[in-house]
This record gives structure tokens, C-alpha cells and sequence, in this order.
């Protein structure tokens, strides 16, 4: 494991995330094998690697085979730079022009959908005397970010009337291919994705039909390339399926696929209150037995919620320990009165295994009322990353 030698400085919170570099590289793989030859594989790196850490797993994934990392912004770009690495790397959000220099001088592919970001783009790399990859991006369903697929073509024209643009890619974004049947319809997300990859097809053509020569083309994000192999392309985008975790419970995670990412923290102090003792902020909890409570190091600071919904339960010496009140900022209370030798120092699991018990982040996001997407990347930055190969 890879912790701070001695005479540093102590991290700043008294919790931290374990990152299993080596699930990450096994789940690349995987997706390479998955996304079939001729396919290339972006990861997707956004959001701190999804509360990951960046630059640790963009070198584990660029290890085990994928060729291209995405970012949502010139900022997350220049970090990978920074730290050393040179693999071809997607700003999949909109990039300001006053970033646009930036982006251009740390060799980021930047992505395009209007008029006034090609012009941005196009004079950031005549200034620096170079060609900018770009992007573009179709709406074909999603309503966010990208030209309309009917726009398409005269959208080419018009960056074929940039001399500093190189067109690299085409790429749309599905909305409901994890949900095959939204809306409690069978079948109502599949053919909206259909549709979609139908829409983006018509586009791409659109682009040929202008003699704009698109080498990457890609759609399909972690539930396409699971169920829809049609949108593979010549290139798929992953996220959630890179860290081990279901992209929803419509798709799951094929079984070999291995989460990557606890969340821990330790015991602070263990103290015995009698019957009829409140614990915590407002008084929400009172102790119906004696009870021995063991004080944790973490609190909603560091991303364990405390409301609308908390995560519930620990895990400590391997069993299930219920939280105890609320959720205090650097603090939580959990009751450990079945639990026999709980003493300050141990390890509390709140994403994780422990023996063999375990809680998945699925089950927190289930009780939080979202999804395991929100679940690891709202983990606090501020903790230490510490990584195992």
C-alpha cells in the first residue's frame, strides 16, 4: 500500500478511500475484450475518476489497454498533463474561451457543438501556431450539450471553413440505455436508444456526405457496451463500468467485474451511556437499552451523509453497526452493543468489505435515494487516496 512516509504531514481528514488499482486494470480489460477488436476504449476519468483519483487511475487504465481518457473540463485535462501523461485526453464539456489557449497548449481534444466555440478553439491554435483536435457533439435525445442530428452537415461547413481545426471525432451521449424499460414500459428504453444511435447514424452520414474525414466515431457509453454492440463503433466511452460497479440495477455489472473503492475510517472512542440517553445533534436518538456507542472519525464532511437520508449502517470487527443519531460534521455515533471488543483504533468499513460482510456502494446509494454514481464521486477530495496494486 502506498501511504506517506514518515514526517509528513498527516492527511487532512481522519477517513480515507482504499483504491484497488488492480480491480480497475482487470475491468479495463475486460471492457477491451468486451468493446471487440477494430474498438477502441475511452475511460472515463471526469469527476476525480469518479472520486478515484485521477491520475492514479488514468495510468492504471492506460496500462490495461484503454488508448483514450475523458474529461469534463480543460482544468481536469491540464491535471493529467501535469502529472505526466501523454495519452490522448477528451474535454467532453463545453470549454470557455478564455480557457481555450490552455486547452489548445496542453494538447487536449476539445469538444465543439456551436459556432462560437470552433471560432474560440480555431484562434487559440492559430496563436500558438498548431492544429486543435475537436469533437463534435450531436444531441440525438439527451438535450444538454451538441448540435441536432438535422444540423449536422451545415455544422461541418462550417468548421471546414477553420484552417486551425482538425474534425477528429463525432459523438453523441444516450440517456436512457440503463434503463431498458423506462417509464414502466417494456421496451420503452431500448427503442429510445434506437432511436438515438438511429439519429446519430444520420448524422455521421451527413458529415461523409460533406467529405469530412472522421476518424473516432462513438456513442456507446458503459450500458451500450454492455447490451447495445451496434453502437460500438470504432470507439466506446466507460465510466462506472471501470470502477466495478453497476451502471443501474436494470444493468448490472457482468459478474467478474470488481469494485475497486472502500471508504473507511477509525473508531475514535467506545463509551457506555445508560437508558434514556440522547445522542447527538437534536436529540433524535435515544438509547432504549444500556448501550455502548463507538464514536466514528467521519462525518458529512467527508461525504457520509446525514440527510435527507444517512448510509445507516457500518461496518466494525466484520458486523453491521447501526448509526446511532445524527450524522455531525467530522463525527458520527454508532451503536456497537453486540459487538464484543470494539476499541479505539479499529477500522470502521462504510463502503467496503470487512470479513465477510460487506456493504456496496448499490446498497448506500438505494438507501440514499440515488445512484452509486453519486454515492462514490461526492466522497469528499479532501481525503487521502491510498492505492493498492
Amino acid at each position: 500500500m502506498k501511504n506517506k512516509p514518515p514526517g509528513q504531514s498527516p492527511p487532512l481528514r481522519p477517513a480515507w478511500v482504499e483504491v484497488d488499482l488492480g480491480a480497475i486494470e482487470h475491468n479495463t480489460h475486460r471492457l477491451v475484450e468486451i468493446a471487440g477488436p477494430g474498438v477502441e476504449l475511452m475511460a472515463m476519468v471526469k469527476a476525480n475518476a469518479y472520486g478515484h483519483g485521477a491520475v492514479e487511475v488514468s495510468r492504471a487504465v492506460l496500462r490495461a489497454g484503454a488508448t483514450w481518457l475523458g474529461v469534463f473540463s480543460v482544468g481536469e485535462g491540464i491535471e493529467l498533463r501535469q502529472a505526466g501523461i501523454e495519452a490522448p485526453i477528451l474535454v467532453l464539456g463545453r470549454t470557455p474561451p478564455q480557457w481555450a489557449q490552455a486547452g489548445v497548449a496542453h494538447r487536449l481534444a476539445l469538444t465543439v457543438f456551436s459556432t462560437d466555440g470552433a471560432r474560440a478553439a480555431d484562434e487559440a491554435a492559430r496563436q500558438l501556431g498548431t492544429r486543435v483536435p475537436v469533437h463534435v457533439k450531436v444531441d440525438t435525445g439527451m438535450s444538454r450539450l451538441g448540435v441536432s442530428s438535422e444540423d449536422a452537415a451545415s455544422f461541418g461547413r462550417t468548421l471546414a471553413g477553420f484552417t486551425h481545426l482538425e474534425v477528429q471525432g463525432v459523438f453523441t451521449h444516450f440517456a436512457v440505455a440503463d434503463t431498458p424499460d423506462a417509464h414502466g414500459i417494456a421496451g420503452w428504453g431500448q427503442e429510445y436508444t434506437r432511436r438515438q444511435l438511429e439519429l446519430f447514424q444520420s448524422a455521421l452520414d451527413a458529415f461523409d456526405r460533406e467529405g469530412l474525414p472522421i476518424r473516432f466515431r462513438h456513442a456507446a457509453n458503459s450500458p451500450a457496451v454492455l447490451n447495445l454492440p451496434q453502437a460500438h463503433l470504432n470507439l466506446v466511452r466507460s465510466g462506472i463500468l471501470i470502477y466495478g460497479l453497476d451502471p443501474s440495477p436494470e444493468v448490472p455489472k457482468p459478474p467478474d467485474f470488481i469494485p475497486a473503492l472502500a471508504f473507511k475510517t477509525e473508531v475514535a472512542l467506545v463509551r457506555e451511556v445508560p437508558v434514556g440517553t440522547y445522542v447527538s445533534y437534536g436529540c433524535t436518538f435515544r438509547a432504549e437499552r444500556p448501550t455502548r456507542l463507538a464514536v466514528l472519525m467521519v462525518g458529512y464532511a467527508d461525504g457520509f451523509r446525514r440527510a435527507p437520508r444517512g448510509y445507516g449502517q457500518v461496518l466494525v470487527r466484520g458486523r453491521r453497526a447501526p448509526t446511532a443519531g445524527r450524522v455531525c460534521m467530522d463525527q458520527t455515533m454508532v451503536d456497537v452493543t453486540e459487538i464484543d471488543g470494539v476499541e479505539a483504533g479499529d477500522e470502521a468499513v462504510l463502503i467496503g468489505r470487512q470479513g465477510s460482510e460487506e456493504i456496496r456502494a448499490e446498497q448506500v446509494a438505494e438507501r440514499l435515494g440515488t445512484n452509486n454514481y453519486e454515492t462514490v464521486t461526492t466522497i469528499s477530495a479532501r481525503l487521502e487516496r491510498r492505492y493498492t496494486e
